[in-house]
């Protein structure tokens, strides 16, 4: 005899809908997604996955062929919200400003799937944001994502498309 037990799943985006930072998650992908992805509606899902709550560190992951690009980090008590976006070495390694990113870190990138070609830029939101919206990490994330996206993401099944819906506009 077999006992089967139902394990209901989590509902993640209620649950970070109802987060204090659930406007500022929304934000920040949406951010992301303008500077780094042409055509952001046609290529979701199949070539771009957003996670919702992936795990407990974490808001949302955005994910490329292999690999994540975009991930909102959740703040430890009494900090900011962090946020961290993969981006082209050489493309901002060949502007003036470069790696010239005030209060921004920059890290190697821990992933093969998008070359030896990139680092990730990690920071608080409230510096990343201004920085992701202007020249050249915007140029540098773009650049980045656009040797990504013509694999298909290996990360749609977890994409959660009532945050993209809220990140597109569509809800």
């Amino acid at each position: 005899m077999t006992l089967a037990i139902a394990v209901e799943e989590r509902d993640r985006f209620a649950e970070l809908a109802h987060n204090p930072h659930f406007p500022q998650v929304v934000a920040a992908n949406r951010l992301y997604l303008t500077a780094a992805v042409a055509d952001a509606l046609a290529t979701e899902r199949r070539h771009w996955a957003l996670s919702c709550l992936p795990d407990p560190a974490r808001y949302s992951t955005l994910s490329m062929a292999g690999q994540e690009t975009f991930a909102v980090f959740q703040p430890v008590p009494g900090a900011s919200l962090e946020a961290q976006v993969f981006v082209s070495r050489s493309v901002l390694e060949a502007t003036p400003a470069g790696f010239d990113l005030p209060g921004l870190e920059v890290q190697p990138s821990p992933y093969a799937a998008g070359g030896s070609d990139q680092v990730a830029v990690r920071g608080s939101w409230q510096l990343l944001a201004p920085a992701l919206a202007s020249t050249p990490l915007r140029t540098a994330a773009r650049d980045f994502a656009q040797r990504l996206l013509p694999s298909r993401t290996r990360y749609a099944s977890t994409h959660d498309p009532r945050l993209a819906d809220r990140v597109l506009g569509r809800g």
